[in-house]
C-alpha cells in the first residue's frame, strides 16, 4: 500500500537502474533512507535501447524488492539531454521578457526542433564585482547584477517512453529532471559552493558530468568520456566482446599511475591501467576546457576542490589522477549528512554504492523544500495522465449521478403506474365521498351564515347596552343645575309638537321614568331610556322642568343647555328642536317645562 509520506526516487543512468524509497519525517523537514535497488543494464545501449533495458530491469527490480511509495520522482542521465548556460541581457526583472530570450536562445542552440523536444529552463542571478582603473590608475571595486539561464532539453518521445512505463505501473510522476541538476540540489544542500568555488565530476558510464557549484550559479557540462570508453578500448586492444571487455575491466582495471611507478606484474593489468590512464588523461583535457570557458565566459571563480562521484569514481586511482593533474583537493562527494538512514538498511552494503547516490539524494530533497534548481521535463503523457486523474471524480460522480438519475426514473415511473392504477381503482370511492362531503359543507355553510347573523344580532344589542349609559352620563353633564327631565324617549323618527304636547299629559309609556318631584324642584333628575318600536333609535325626546324667576331667565337657560348639545359628540347640533316652553308664575314655585327633540350622531340599535 502506498505511503503518503514517502516518495520513490529513480535515476535512469546511461549503465545503470537506481532506485530508492525515502519517508519525509512527520514535520517534513528532512528524509530517511527506508530501501534501495541498483541494477546494470545488459549491453553497450543507445537511445533506442534504454527504453526496453528500463522496462525490463524496472520490472525485475519492482519484483525483486518490495517498494511502497506509488509517487516518484525520477531523473535521467545528462547524455540524452541538451544543455546550456546563457547570459541575459539586463531585463529589469521581466519574466516575461526573460522567458521570449530563453527560447529564442533555446532555438538556436537545441540541435532539435522545439517541438519535438520538452525543455525547461532556470533563472539565475548573480551578482559580479569587478575592479575600476581611475586615469590616475587608482583601482575601485564596483558591481553589477547579472542574469543567466540555464535551460535543459530532452527528446519528447524518450520521455514519453519512460513516462509510460511508470504510468502502467501504477506510479503518479511528479518530477522529470537530469542527473546534473539533482547532484546539483544534493550539493547545495550539504553546502558546498558557499563562499567559493567548487567541481563536482560525476563518472558515469557512457560520459561524465561536470558540475561548477558557486554560491547561487551553477555551470554544467556533459563530457562524452565515461566507464564504456575504457570498456571500447579494452575491447579494441585485445579483440574481445564489450561485454568481456566489461568483465575484463571490473577485475584489472586502475589508473596508472606514470612516471617513476613500476607498472603491474600482470601484463593484463598494465595493459589495461595504460588505456585508463589515457582515457582520463583525454578527461582531463575536457575539464581544464570546462573550467576555462567557466571562468572566462560566466566570470566565475577558479575551482577550489573537485568532489567526485558516479559508477566509474570508485576505479583505483582516479582520486590520485585526478589530483595530481589538476592541483585540487579530490574526495568523494558526501551527501548523506542530510539523510538519516533506517535501522533496515544494511550500512555496510550502502557504503559500496554510496557514490551512485548523489542524484537520488537530490530528487528526495526536493521532495521537502524548495530547490536552488526547480527544472522539470514532464512530457505530454503524464501532464494528461495528471488532468485525468484530477477529473476522475469529477467523472465518476457524473456517472453516479447518471446512474442515480436512471434509477430514480425507473422507480418514478414503476411508483407512478402504481400510484395511477391504484387512482384509478379507488376513483369511483373517492367520487362519492367527496359529494358527500360537498353536501356537508354546504350545509355547515348555511348553518354557519345563520349563526353569523344572530351573533351580529346579539352584538348589536349588547353594543346598545353600553351605549345607554354612555349617552344618559352624557345628557347629566350637559344638564344645568336648574334643569331637570321628567322623561326621555327614544324615537326612530323625528314626532311632531301635536304628538309631544298630548305625550306629556297622556300616562307615562311603559319604560318610560316619571319626574318623582313634579312640584318638588328639589327632587332631582331621574333619567331613563326605554325602546321605540322600531329598529334603531335615531332621535331623543327630552321632557322636563327648569326652575326660574322670569322668561328671560328661562331663555338663558335653555340657550345653555343648546349650546352645550351642539357641542356633544353625541348629537347633531343642526337638529335640535325646542317644540314647547310653558311658565308656571308662581310667588312659591317657578316652574317651567320643555319638550326638546335631539337628533344623534349615531344611531342606537335595538
Amino acid at each position: 500500500m502506498a505511503k503518503e509520506n514517502s516518495v520513490l526516487a529513480i535515476d535512469v543512468g546511461a549503465a545503470s537502474l537506481k532506485m530508492a524509497e525515502f519517508t519525509v519525517n512527520g514535520a517534513g523537514e528532512s528524509v530517511s533512507l527506508e530501501r534501495y535497488a541498483v541494477k546494470e543494464f545488459v549491453g553497450d545501449l543507445n537511445e533506442t535501447g534504454v527504453v526496453e533495458a528500463f522496462a525490463a530491469t524496472f520490472q525485475q527490480m519492482l519484483q525483486e524488492n518490495t517498494f511502497f511509495s506509488r509517487q516518484v520522482r525520477l531523473s535521467i542521465s545528462s547524455m540524452h539531454s541538451f544543455q546550456r548556460l546563457s547570459k541575459l541581457p539586463p531585463l529589469m526583472g521581466n519574466r516575461a521578457r526573460a522567458a521570449q530570450v530563453v527560447e529564442g536562445e533555446a532555438k538556436q542552440t537545441v540541435p532539435y526542433p522545439l517541438e519535438e523536444v520538452i525543455w525547461d529552463y532556470q533563472l539565475i542571478k548573480h551578482t559580479r564585482v569587478f575592479e575600476v582603473k581611475s586615469d590616475d590608475g587608482a583601482g575601485s571595486m564596483d558591481s553589477v547584477e547579472e542574469l543567466e539561464a540555464l535551460f535543459i532539453a530532452v527528446k519528447e518521445d524518450l520521455l514519453t517512453a519512460l513516462g509510460t512505463v511508470l504510468l502502467d505501473a501504477g506510479f503518479e510522476v511528479l518530477s522529470v529532471e537530469v542527473a546534473p541538476t539533482a547532484i546539483y540540489n544534493a550539493a547545495k544542500a550539504n553546502g558546498l559552493g558557499e563562499g567559493g568555488c567548487d567541481m563536482i565530476l560525476d563518472l558515469g558510464g557512457r560520459g561524465s558530468n561536470l558540475i561548477f557549484v558557486e554560491g547561487g550559479r551553477v555551470f554544467l557540462r556533459a563530457i562524452p568520456i565515461g566507464g564504456n570508453t575504457i570498456t571500447q578500448q579494452i575491447a579494441k586492444e585485445f579483440g574481445i566482446e564489450f561485454n568481456d571487455a566489461e568483465e575484463m575491466k571490473r577485475k584489472h582495471c586502475f589508473v596508472a599511475l606514470g612516471g617513476a611507478y613500476e607498472d603491474s606484474d600482470s601484463q593484463v593489468a598494465a595493459t589495461i591501467s595504460k588505456i585508463a590512464r589515457n582515457v582520463m588523461t583525454r578527461l582531463h583535457g575536457e575539464i581544464n576546457r570546462s573550467i576555462n570557458a567557466w571562468r572566462s565566459l560566466h566570470d566565475g571563480n577558479r575551482p577550489r576542490a573537485l568532489y567526485i562521484t558516479g559508477g566509474s569514481s570508485i576505479i583505483p586511482y582516479v582520486p590520485h589522477f585526478l589530483n595530481e593533474k589538476l592541483h585540487l583537493g579530490v574526495e568523494f562527494l558526501n551527501v548523506f549528512p542530510v539523510v538519516s538512514i533506517s535501522e533496515i538498511v544494511d550500512k555496510e552494503a550502502l557504503l559500496e554504492v554510496a557514490h551512485i547516490f548523489p542524484p537520488l539524494v537530490g530528487l528526495a530533497i526536493r521532495h521537502i523544500r524548495t530547490c536552488p534548481v526547480e527544472i522539470t521535463l514532464i512530457p505530454k503523457i503524464i501532464r494528461a495522465h495528471r488532468d485525468l486523474q484530477k477529473k476522475k471524480p469529477f467523472f465518476y460522480a457524473s456517472a453516479a449521478c447518471a446512474l442515480l438519475a436512471l434509477l430514480v426514473f425507473c422507480a418514478g415511473v414503476s411508483a407512478r403506474m402504481s400510484y395511477d392504477k391504484r387512482l384509478s381503482e379507488e376513483a369511483s370511492g373517492e367520487l362519492q365521498s367527496t359529494e358527500e362531503i360537498a353536501a356537508q359543507i354546504k350545509s355547515l355553510n348555511r348553518q354557519l351564515n345563520s349563526d353569523k347573523d344572530a351573533y351580529q344580532k346579539l352584538a348589536q344589542v349588547v353594543e346598545s347596552r353600553s351605549a345607554w349609559p354612555d349617552l344618559l352620563n352624557e345628557l347629566q353633564k350637559l344638564t344645568p343645575e336648574n334643569m331637570w327631565f321628567t322623561r326621555i324617549n327614544g324615537l326612530s323618527a323625528y314626532v311632531d309638537p301635536q304628538s309631544a304636547e298630548s305625550s306629556r299629559t297622556a300616562a307615562p309609556e311603559p319604560g318610560m321614568m316619571e319626574d318623582p318631584g313634579m312640584g318638588d324642584p328639589g327632587g332631582g333628575m331621574a333619567m331613563a331610556a326605554a325602546p321605540t318600536a322600531g329598529n334603531e333609535v335615531t332621535w331623543l325626546r327630552l321632557q322636563g322642568h327648569s326652575l326660574v324667576y322670569d322668561a328671560k331667565a328661562v331663555r338663558g337657560t335653555e340657550d345653555i343647555f343648546t349650546d352645550r348639545i351642539k357641542k356633544s359628540e353625541f348629537f347633531d347640533p343642526e337638529n335640535i328642536k325646542t317644540v314647547q316652553l310653558n311658565y308656571k308664575a308662581n310667588s312659591n314655585n317657578n316652574l317651567t317645562s320643555f319638550v326638546i327633540y335631539v337628533k344623534l350622531r349615531k344611531p342606537i340599535k335595538q
